[in-house]
């Protein structure tokens, strides 16, 4: 009791000092720091949901396809499949909420065309604008009574996306697929070539993308994307003869990649609830199956349940005393044989998940009693519920456990 006192009065003078220092914490909310990496989810679904220390969450993604001009009397000589040039992106982003991240973004590729030559004036890279470059000149084609320019040259992009995954607005639970839709600003870079000159020119990009989860680390995905530049940047002024000019052109396509999550896909979990102290919410003890011989009246328990924090497996230490108490009574009743059936509670995470979860957190109590308890393993019964059962309906929070039970328990 004495050292629970002191460990009670620290914690509380922590919280206190956390408070004080965290001004923009409502006075309903408590962060209860559980260990070093990982925080406990208190209270409801109404859980604050953010992203990890360190590399967890972070990604890279690589990605190619093809990208299409949409630029002024294009469509008039040739359709936007003609016009497709292969075209390849880098991306590098974090996921701060499972909803929300953000990407660096950065493309490169060719792009083709086809324009009235006239719209080209005041565009050529020399003194003399009235004067064609000598460049153009293999490039020009006769069609419908007007002389082409077949427009050729190569780009380079940066953006800045907000990213977010339009599946988890409506589902809690991590899905294996995901829909993200994105838009950002950014710029454009045209490279000279052909005699004209390049251009730059501030971009906004927008899109959508398709995600599979294939692995802890690696997702595939196909993605829709386009860009909106200044009319310049395919180094032409002007639109078709007799419709207004559009200030404003841009290119699209389809790329298909793959993307590297470092550390997976963590998060830590933040609660708003009641003020509470770190010992309420730790040590609250669910039910438990008492049974009271009257012959023997020492043996009072035959079920004990061992907790653990959400999505962990390590046993804490206060958690240990209930494993030696079991331990010590199957050392003195050699014909007893102890039940451990492992549970999650849905709020962890999907049910394959949650079983394997269950399933270490049974192996480790296993390992206890065998390892450190010296008890026989023949002895011991498991068996893993995952999320599929609950053993205590009370208290979602509670299901993070094993629960101990005493089988053949009787004397002769």
């Amino acid at each position: 009791m004495v050292k629970r006192a002191i460990f009670i009065g620290l914690l509380m003078g922590s919280l206190s000092t956390a408070a004080m220092a965290q001004e923009a914490l409502e006075t309903d909310t408590i962060r209860t720091e559980l260990q070093s990496d990982f925080l406990e989810t208190i209270g409801d679904t109404t859980d604050l949901v953010v992203a990890g220390d360190g590399t967890a969450n972070w990604f890279i993604s690589l990605s190619g396809g093809v990208n299409s001009l949409a630029a002024e009397a294009n469509r008039l000589y040739d359709n936007f499949i003609d016009r497709s040039r292969m075209s390849f992106r880098l991306g590098v982003g974090k996921w701060f909420t499972p909803v929300w991240g953000f990407r660096v973004q950065m493309g490169v590729g060719k792009l083709s065309g086809h324009s009235y030559l006239p719209n080209y004036y005041n565009m050529y890279d020399q003194t003399d604008h009235s004067t064609m470059p000598a460049e153009m000149q293999p490039f020009l084609s006769e069609r419908d009574g007007q002389t082409w320019f077949h427009r050729k040259f190569t780009y380079m992009d940066w953006s800045v996306d907000l990213m977010t995954d339009a599946v988890r607005w409506f589902v809690k639970e991590k899905q294996p697929v995901g829909v993200i839709l994105f838009a950002g600003p950014g710029f454009a870079h045209s490279f000279g070539s052909q005699g004209l000159s390049a251009s730059n020119s501030f971009a906004f990009n927008a899109g959508v993308q398709l995600n599979v989860n294939v692995h802890k680390n690696w997702d595939v995905f196909a993605e829709l994307q386009g860009n909106i530049v200044d009319e310049t940047f395919d180094g032409q002024i002007g639109g078709t003869t007799g419709e207004r000019n559009r200030p404003l052109e841009g290119y699209a396509g389809l790329t298909i990649g793959f993307a590297y999550k470092f550390g997976g896909k963590k998060f830590n979990r933040y609660a708003k609830v009641n003020p509470v102290t770190y010992e309420s919410v730790r040590y609250i003890q669910p039910p438990t199956v008492v049974e009271v011989p009257k012959e023997v009246p020492e043996e009072v328990v035959t079920a004990f349940a061992v907790r653990f924090f959400i999505d962990q497996y390590n046993i804490e230490e206060d958690q240990k005393l209930n494993i030696d108490r079991m331990a010590r009574y199957l050392k003195r009743h050699p014909e007893a044989r102890l039940q451990l059936v492992g549970y999650a509670d849905k709020e962890t995470a999907y049910p394959a998940y949650n079983l394997k979860l269950s399933q270490r957190r049974v192996n480790a109590v296993r390992d206890y009693l065998v390892k450190e308890c010296g008890i026989d393993a023949s002895r011991l019964i498991i068996d893993a519920k995952g999320d599929t059962q609950r053993v205590y309906n009370e208290d979602y929070r509670w299901n993070r456990a094993v629960v101990m039970q005493l089988i053949e328990n009787d004397k002769k």
